[in-house]
């Protein structure tokens, strides 16, 4: 197995989420209801072509690292996990939340995404990270090609916060 990272970095957070979208599409995610129909409160992906991304953290810049790799993974030593499908529909995507972020390349195909969260609690717990203080949680989104398009899962749950979030999905998405 291969593997590129395509993002590796602080992302800021506000409200406790980050958001992959083409950026013409902004308005359409925010009105739209990302977990709608899924299992899991964590990588919604039910608006093609948009991830909605939950975070411990509510405000703060959280360590993030986004990885392309050729085959399915292992499965990491990360508390929570869950998988979706997620095919885009352009290779240049805006990665982050309300206050910036970043784009990230990442070629049209049909993949399997995988959020994986440490610490989640921790976050949650801390609430907020000032600019010079880092995030006790951290996460990875790590995609690989899958031309099948499969129901989001909950792979692993271990934090008071991912088990909230998945809790609280119905049919329309997290109850916020």
């Amino acid at each position: 197995m291969t593997e590129e990272v395509i993002f590796d970095g602080p992302m800021h957070v506000h409200y406790g989420f980050i958001w992959l979208h083409p950026e013409e599409r902004y308005d359409e995610f925010v009105s739209g209801r990302p977990f709608a129909g899924q299992e899991n409160g964590l990588c919604g992906a039910a608006i093609p072509g948009l991830l909605d991304l939950r975070t411990g953290l509510h405000t703060g810049s959280v360590p993030v690292r986004v990885v392309l790799a050729d085959s399915e993974p292992p499965l990491g030593d990360a508390e929570d996990i869950v998988e979706v499908s997620y095919r885009p529909d352009q290779p240049v995507l805006w990665f982050g939340g309300f206050d910036g972020g970043d784009e990230i390349t990442l070629p049209v195909d049909a993949y399997r995404a995988r959020w994986s969260a440490t610490a989640m609690d921790a976050g949650r717990d801390v609430d907020t990270v000032l600019e010079e203080e880092t995030a006790p949680d951290s996460y990875e989104l790590c995609f690989w090609p899958d031309a099948e398009t499969h129901p989001d899962r909950i792979v692993r749950v271990g934090s008071k916060t991912a088990a909230y979030w998945h809790s609280t999905t119905t049919s329309d998405g997290p109850a916020d």
